[in-house]
């Protein structure tokens, strides 16, 4: 996703984002999900409109965008796009720190569930023939099914989207990592209960990391803290429970894989922190801004227009 590409766009980084309403209104428990590959910015004139804003939905969805971001200028009233899309379009920037006018962000699945709702007709005739190569699957579970737009196969869908090769091989991870435990004659215990603990077990283990590190109450955090450990000891535990005597390296295997998990966890909490310190401080310094315009004429009869400036920060 590289968030870190996005969070240096100069019409971010001058900005002081309210984290907390952008990750409601992307839809994404971490910061670090939105990246260039699933955000766009548009102008607040396209969504404001509703024909171009259905031709900007049609793109966004083709393209498997989440966001859409709208820079208004600072002399443009945002009244309008605000009544023209009421609970869609939200404004991200704290107004109290915002001296470059206001940055808004709809949720592209929202604004599909807005035009579907307001002219299911016009949004039809707009996405009549989209390719859904790259739609999420709860995007498509929206689209009427009567809607003529080019419905793929799961597997081709899964093979066109960038994160298939990771799905896949963290798939066959899971699925193999209790493989080599049958080749220790210590252990004594069921490959396949060991095999359904670690499958159950990856899903509350990914919420509760999420949980215990960014919920934003404490009984949450504490409830997730316990689930984490939980979820992530139980496979170590049957191990071990069902087992003895096992050789010194297969005690140094399980103790680099539990080094390499946390490992991983504190670089993604490491890396959301400071995402979401870069996105509540405007960087001022970062804005590009230009010196005046200096314009040379010719003494000939034609005329040749110089233009300088210079980035500062």
């Amino acid at each position: 996703m590289s968030p870190e590409t996005l969070a240096a766009d100069p019409r971010i980084v001058s900005r002081a984002l309210r984290t907390d309403e952008l990750l409601e209104v992307a839809g994404v428990r971490r910061i670090a999900e939105l990246g260039p590959r699933n955000t766009r910015f548009v102008a607040p004139g396209v969504l404001r409109h509703p024909a171009s804003r259905l031709s900007i939905l049609r793109d966004a969805l083709e393209d498997g965008i989440r966001m859409l971001f709208a820079e208004a200028d600072p002399a443009w009233d945002d009244a309008p796009l605000t009544a023209a899309l009421p609970g869609i379009a939200h404004r991200l920037d704290d107004p109290a720190a915002s001296e470059r006018g206001a940055l808004y962000g709809a949720n592209a699945l929202e604004l599909l569930r807005h035009t579907l709702a307001s002219d299911p007709d016009a949004t039809a005739r707009a996405l009549r023939g989209m390719s859904t190569r790259h739609v999420p699957q709860e995007t498509m579970r929206m689209l009427p099914a009567e809607l003529p737009v080019q419905r793929l196969h799961p597997l081709r869908r899964l093979a066109g989207d960038p994160r298939g090769p990771v799905y896949l091989a963290v798939g066959i991870y899971s699925a193999l990592r209790a493989l080599p435990v049958a080749f220790l004659p210590q252990f004594h215990g069921s490959l396949l209960v060991l095999w359904l603990i670690d499958i159950l077990t990856a899903i509350p283990y990914t919420w509760g990391v999420l949980a215990m590190l960014f919920a934003p109450r404490r009984s949450i955090r504490a409830l997730a803290t316990l689930t984490t450990i939980a979820t992530f000891t139980a496979p170590y535990v049957y191990f071990w429970l069902n087992g003895r005597d096992y050789p010194p390296f297969v005690v140094a295997v399980i103790a680099v894989l539990t080094v390499c998990s946390i490992s991983i966890e504190v670089v993604k909490y490491v890396q959301e922190r400071l995402l979401r310190r870069r996105y509540r401080s405007a960087l001022v310094a970062a804005t590009v801004r230009m010196t005046p315009v200096r314009i040379t004429q010719a003494p000939e009869a034609s005329q040749t227009t110089t233009v300088q400036g210079s980035a500062i920060g």
